[in-house]
C-alpha cells in the first residue's frame, strides 16, 4: 500500500450511495482484513464484514453520532480481545482497514458507539471479544480529493527534492507546533526535521483523523528516539483518545517505512517525561 498517496486522498463519508460494493473488490478487502498489519502482535481481532440489511436498524439508535447511524451498504465490526492497549491496536487495526478500502475506492468512516455488548446482543454476533470499533463501507455520493503538504524524495533522501503544497487540510496546526525536539514547548524547526529525514512522516502523521478534529497529539525527538504524547480532555473520554493514537502511530510508521527504515512502537509510559503538561500522557515511542 502507499501510505503517502492514500493519506492524501483519504477522507470520510457519511452519505452513501445504495449501491453494494462488488464482490471483488469486496473479497480484497476481506484478504486484508485476514492479514491485515497490527500494533500488538499477540492481540486476537476478529472483523466481521455485514450488509445494511443485518445492521441498519438493528443498531440504529445505539451507534452513530447522538444515535444517528450512518446509513452505508456494508459495515465492518472490528472485535478484539480485551488485553492491555487493546483500543490502540483497534485504531491502528481499524484504519488501516480503511485505507486498503480507499486504495480499492471504496469510501468509509468511522462509527461511534457506546456499549459494546449491546452491538453484539443487537446484531446476534457469537465472540468472546469486545467490539472495539464499527466502520462504514460505501460509495460516497459526492467525491473529493484533499491534498497535504508533501515532499518528494530522489534516489538518496538526504537529497530530497522539496515540494511544499499549501495545507489545504482543514483547521490543521503547523507542524512546528505538534513537534518537539529533546523537550517538551522546543519546536522543531522544519530544516532539522528534513536533515534527520523526519519531516515526511511527521507531516502525514500530523493528518491522522482525530476525535473531533482535535488533533491531540504531540511528538517529541529525542536522539534516534520518537515519543508521542496524547491529550486528554473533557470533550472526549479514554477509548477516543487511545484510537486516535493508535491511528497517529500508523501513519507514522507506515510513511517512515516506505521512506526510511522500519519501526517498531513500544507502548507505555517512559522515565523521561520531556517536561508535558499534566493534561497530556506519553503512549509510546520508537528509534529510527
Amino acid at each position: 500500500m502507499d501510505y503517502r498517496q492514500m493519506i492524501k486522498n483519504k477522507y470520510s463519508v457519511r452519505d452513501y450511495k445504495d449501491k453494494k460494493v462488488d464482490a471483488k473488490t469486496a473479497k480484497a478487502i476481506r484478504d486484508y482484513a485476514n492479514h491485515c498489519p497490527k500494533l500488538v502482535d499477540d492481540i486476537a481481532v476478529d472483523i466481521r464484514f455485514m450488509d445494511n440489511s443485518a445492521v441498519y436498524r438493528q443498531i440504529d439508535g445505539f451507534a452513530g453520532y447522538k444515535g444517528i447511524l450512518i446509513d452505508a451498504p456494508h459495515y465492518a465490526i472490528l472485535l478484539s480481545e480485551k488485553k492491555e492497549h487493546y483500543i490502540e491496536n483497534a485504531g491502528y487495526v481499524g484504519e488501516g482497514l480503511c485505507l486498503k478500502a480507499q486504495e480499492l475506492g471504496v469510501n468509509t468512516c468511522w462509527i461511534t458507539f457506546k456499549d459494546s455488548k449491546t452491538i453484539i446482543h443487537k446484531l446476534n454476533i457469537v465472540t468472546d471479544k469486545e467490539v472495539v470499533g464499527i466502520i462504514a463501507l460505501g460509495y460516497g455520493k459526492k467525491l473529493r480529493k484533499r491534498t497535504i503538504g508533501s515532499m518528494k524524495t530522489g534516489g538518496n533522501y538526504t537529497q530530497a527534492n522539496m515540494d511544499r503544497k499549501k495545507d489545504s487540510g482543514a483547521g490543521r496546526m503547523p507542524l512546528q507546533q505538534i513537534v518537539y525536539i529533546d523537550k517538551w514547548g522546543n519546536e522543531a524547526d522544519v530544516d532539522v526535521l528534513i536533515d534527520r529525514a523526519l519531516y515526511d512522516p511527521l507531516d502525514y502523521a500530523r493528518m491522522a483523523p482525530s476525535t473531533l478534529n482535535r488533533q491531540p497529539w504531540r511528538f517529541i525527538i529525542d536522539g534516534a528516539k520518537i515519543i508521542l504524547a496524547v491529550r486528554d480532555d473533557e470533550e472526549t473520554d479514554e477509548y477516543e483518545e487511545q484510537i486516535d493514537a493508535g491511528i497517529a502511530m500508523l501513519y507514522f510508521e507506515g510513511v517512515i517505512e516506505q521512506s526510511l527504515c522500519s519501526i517498531q512502537w513500544h507502548l507505555g509510559e517512559i522515565e523521561n517525561t520531556y517536561g508535558i503538561p499534566e493534561e497530556y500522557e506519553i503512549v509510546a515511542y520508537c528509534e529510527v
